[in-house]
């Protein structure tokens, strides 16, 4: 299974990381967001962060541009038809997931891969939309994509071998380590950070300790790089927020609901770093 063009339906924080990863390694990327807007700021998220690579040196100012110009944006889904596989990277939207899925079968080359960067709906849902489930995958990519190494590549009961020997290569293509794992909501990575973040924030609701030192106990005692607080600003509270209501919705177990604290940072609009204001001030 050769991969040559990559076509990535979403550019946010997620879309644009997994686009800017794939041309600055040579694919051919075909980014697609629903207006105009969007692919002006889908562009802007990927030309940054190639400039940031080439300022650090790691990699040069020609070849920034070269994976620039491997980049074509459009508005128009239908041209995922050229692309050998679809890497869906929009909204966590249980109907949106549903929408693209049935196109993606139906624009799409019939022997492109479709796949999914999810982070906790059920791969199932969206395999069940298609005729041809054995062509799904989920490839879930980690934030910031150009710098963290792991993709989980998650495989349904009908995922085919040849499919998830496909998205194996490609991640590794990527640069990546990909971990094969079974479907199911929140996989292994979510599975078990959700509880963790929503236990930190639980234990600063009941006085437990401030969040800083809540925060400096993780990164000096276990050696984290940050503290679940941070850790949470920068993943957004509005992400986290409904990754735990997901996740709650299908387990029924406690704990994955979502604290009363994080629900009033999120009415607020105080989602982290990309609002300047979350846990902390940015």
């Amino acid at each position: 299974m050769e991969f040559k063009t990559l076509a990535v339906v979403g550019l946010g924080t997620m879309g644009a990381g997994i686009s800017q990863t794939a041309v600055q390694f040579g694919y051919n990327v075909v980014g697609i967001e629903p207006s105009q807007a969007g692919l002006d700021a889908g562009r802007n998220r990927i030309a940054s962060g190639l400039a940031k690579f080439a300022e650090k040196g790691r990699i040069t100012v020609e070849e920034s541009e070269a994976a620039l110009a491997r980049l074509t944006l459009t508005t128009d889904r239908a041209a995922i038809a050229g692309a050998d596989i679809v890497i869906d990277a929009a909204f966590e939207d249980v109907d949106l997931k549903k929408e693209l899925f049935r196109d993606f079968e139906k624009l799409a080359s019939p022997t492109a891969l479709l796949a999914s960067n999810t982070s906790t709906i059920p791969l199932v849902i969206m395999a069940a939309e298609t005729t041809a489930p054995e062509r799904v995958i989920g490839l879930h990519f980690f934030n910031p994509v150009p710098l963290m190494k792991l993709v989980e590549v998650i495989k349904t009961p009908a995922t085919s071998q040849e499919t998830i020997d496909g998205a194996v290569a490609l991640s590794k293509a990527l640069g990546k380590s990909p971990v094969v794992i079974k479907d199911g909501p929140g996989f292994i990575g979510n599975l078990l950070v959700v509880p963790f973040l929503l236990d930190a924030i639980r234990a600063y609701e009941r006085g437990v300790a401030e969040k800083e030192d809540i925060d400096e106990v993780i990164k000096l005692g276990f050696n984290h790089p940050m503290g679940p607080f941070a850790l949470s600003d920068l993943i957004g509270l509005d992400i986290v927020h409904d990754m735990a209501a997901r996740m709650y919705e299908e387990y029924r177990d406690p704990k994955y609901w979502p604290p009363p604290l994080l629900k009033q940072l999120v009415r607020m609009g105080w989602l982290g770093r990309k609002t300047k204001r979350g846990f902390y001030t940015y």
